[in-house]
């Protein structure tokens, strides 16, 4: 299931590498009142985090039809800017690769336990590979969000944190501010990478480029985000009076 509130009739369709783990805060906010915190069962030693608490869908696993009625939002970013930051939170932050079953994997077939980041995208399929949480957060976007854009009311770029901020505080009628997450890691970009590598990667996200290239890099008019907000706040206290009225009959 996707990130829904139902008191404001808004679903969001999370992507990895996307502003999803800020993007999950600020919803558990709105959606509670309340600050997710991350805590640790002291018997079993699990995690609560806000992964478990709001899970990341293939869009082949989920009943479109289950948001009908529902705003529904995205927010994609550029794929080679994915990859990059993958590299610098998942292998160099996180050190995923270099857990015990993944390094040993990657003895196997040969590959750089530690690699750079053009290493990385050279051999980005093998990694993926032997890894699940590689493979889960170098995904295309199509796998995420599905086959058509039409399916969305509004589709944010990453770089458009106050314009998220001011479609979320129209429709609260409170401050709302996008936090900043899982930015660990080495600072690093895509001109690191050949204009060969960049190719490479251009053709494995084929997809995503077609369907959403327009999107990736570009500022909204935050007036123009601002009338969405309302309009769709409109709609929903209209939906709220009907509901009520028909209670009272």
């Amino acid at each position: 299931m996707v990130v829904t509130i139902e008191k404001l009739k808004v679903a969001y369709f999370p992507v990895p590498k996307a502003a999803n783990t800020s993007m999950k805060h600020l919803l558990h906010g709105i959606k509670t009142g309340k600050r997710f915190t991350t805590t640790t069962d002291q018997a079993t030693g699990a995690v609560r985090h806000i992964h478990r608490e709001y899970r990341t869908p293939k869009f082949s696993s989920i009943k479109s039809e289950d948001y009908r009625g529902f705003f529904k939002i995205a927010i994609v970013r550029d794929p080679v800017e994915r990859v990059v930051s993958a590299w610098r939170n998942r292998v160099m932050h996180h050190k995923e690769l270099e857990d015990g079953s993944t390094a040993e994997k990657i003895h196997h077939v040969g590959l750089p336990q530690k690699p750079t980041l053009p290493q990385f995208v050279e051999y980005l399929e093998e990694y993926r590979a032997v890894n699940k949480s590689i493979a889960v957060h170098t995904a295309p976007l199509v796998d995420f969000l599905g086959p058509s854009r039409n399916y969305y009311d509004l589709i944010f770029d990453i770089s458009e944190s106050r314009q998220i901020e001011v479609f979320f505080s129209t429709l609260t009628g409170e401050d709302r501010k996008l936090p900043v997450k899982q930015i660990g890691g080495p600072p690093a970009n895509r001109d690191q990478l050949s204009d060969e590598l960049v190719q490479k990667l251009e053709g494995t996200y084929k997809d995503d480029y077609r369907l959403f290239g327009d999107v990736f890099g570009r500022q909204t008019d935050l007036q123009l985000i601002a009338k969405r907000a309302k309009r769709h706040k409109a709609s929903l206290n209209g939906f709220l009076a009907r509901l009520k009225s028909r209670l009272l009959k």
